[in-house]
């Protein structure tokens, strides 16, 4: 019977390159205070250096156009 093992890897594989998305925040609904509520919060996130809690906000207002149509 033949040997039919493979030699172990000893090297990683090259990394996964990722697009880098730069799209623009969205636009908050204008009449509607859940949505200016969020980009309240959003603007601060900003200026405290909080991008995970902005990602967060965008997430949220990108979402939540559902209903004002």
């Amino acid at each position: 019977m033949a040997d039919t093992r493979t030699e172990p890897r000893t090297y990683q594989d090259a990394p996964v390159e990722l697009p880098l998305r730069m799209e623009s925040d969205p636009e908050p609904v204008k009449d509607c205070p859940g949505c200016v509520e969020v980009a309240n919060v959003r603007t601060r996130a900003y200026a405290t250096g909080d991008l995970t809690t902005v990602t967060d906000c965008n997430v949220i207002i990108r979402r939540h156009p559902i209903g004002h149509s």
